[in-house]
């Protein structure tokens, strides 16, 4: 499962903390390892210090590289959108055959990808 930003940034909030570690404790179990990519990592990464919980998640997550711009500009002109991380995690989801766990699913559907709601 790939992660967005909003994934990570639920980690600074105590009740949905919870959720989130359940979900990655799941994933575990089932042998799935959590990804992202450096786009979706910056939008949240502010500092490490006061983010112990998101830093510890980051060292369990494969972070890609942002990926084709071209190809991700396109993918945001089909769907009609400017968000370049969103655009840019549904073509990394396309490509990985993964599903997207989101905290904006609004903007997810617009992009054709498979996600879930966190």
């Amino acid at each position: 499962m790939i992660f967005d930003a909003g994934v990570f940034i639920a980690l600074e909030n105590p009740s949905q903390r919870r959720v989130v570690l359940a979900l990655v404790e799941k994933m575990r179990a089932e042998g799935i390892e959590p990804a992202t990519n450096d786009a979706a990592l910056a939008q949240a990464w502010r500092d490490p210090a006061t983010q112990v919980p998101m830093a510890m998640l980051v060292k369990a997550t494969t972070v890609y590289p942002f990926g084709d711009p071209r190809v991700i500009g396109r993918r945001c002109a089909i769907a009609g959108t400017s968000d370049v991380v969103d655009a840019s995690l549904a073509v990394l989801a396309d490509q990985l055959d993964m599903t997207i766990v989101t905290t904006d699913p609004g903007d997810m559907a617009h992009l054709n990808v498979t996600y879930r709601e966190l």
